[in-house]
């Protein structure tokens, strides 16, 4: 098997060689191809996605020792989101490498975000099951590398936060839902209930509703650290 003009180009901009070209061609199939079958990226995607998650988290647990845990988890979902991953997949012009059916490339599939960031993902698992986590460190940390020098401490409020952790994850963003109103007109008491996808929710009570919605997201937070 030999590269093509723009897979040369592609192990040139993240700088690694590949030993097994299958594993390199397996991570660039889009499923949109159907000749192919089940052999596309999507097993791949799933694999190189717990890897990154791994080294960014590992990454900044070392070199931030001085974060909390609350700060270190929204950084991670800052890099690790589908903005995050489809934009270093579009630094190295991962698209024009990606294998897919005629319909899918047509109608702009080689620039779609969710693509780029699932490729990206395949890329990783790729190059990783064709050497080892040293090497994948070493390739992730150089492709995340501007990223990773523009990170914030400042640990955000309950509700962006939450935002944050569904984006990272490609989920709806949270549902507010005014549940009820009690007290005198001078002095209420709101509560409010967040909702997520995957059916977890949580309530809030404040004298204001957007102090509601702030509590019943930081209760939110808490479930997800001790069921996830």
């Amino acid at each position: 098997m030999r590269l093509n003009l723009n897979q040369k180009e592609l192990c040139e901009r993240i700088d690694y060689t590949f030993s097994n070209l299958k594993l390199l061609e397996q991570a660039l199939v889009h499923s949109s191809l159907r000749s192919r079958g089940s052999s596309n990226n999507q097993r791949m995607e799933f694999l190189g996605d717990r890897i990154l998650g791994f080294v960014i988290s590992d990454y900044l647990f070392k070199t931030h020792p001085e974060w909390r845990e609350g700060i270190l988890a929204l950084n991670l979902n800052a890099l690790v989101c589908k903005e995050a991953c489809s934009e270093v997949a579009e630094n190295v012009g991962l698209g024009k490498s990606l294998i897919m059916g005629r319909s899918e490339s047509k109608y702009g599939g080689r620039t779609k975000k969710a693509i780029l960031a699932d490729a990206i993902e395949a890329l990783i698992a790729a190059i990783y099951l064709d050497s080892n986590m040293s090497n994948i460190k070493k390739v992730i940390i150089n492709l995340w590398h501007q990223k990773l020098t523009n990170l914030s401490e400042v640990e955000l409020d309950p509700k962006t936060t939450l935002q944050h952790w569904v984006q990272a994850r490609g989920m709806n963003l949270p549902q507010y839902v005014d549940m009820r109103r009690d007290g005198a007109d001078h002095d209420p008491v709101f509560y409010v209930e967040v909702r997520l996808d995957n059916g977890l929710s949580a309530l809030g009570k404040e004298k204001s509703k957007r102090g509601a919605q702030q509590l019943a997201a930081k209760e939110l937070l808490n479930q997800l650290e001790q069921t996830l």
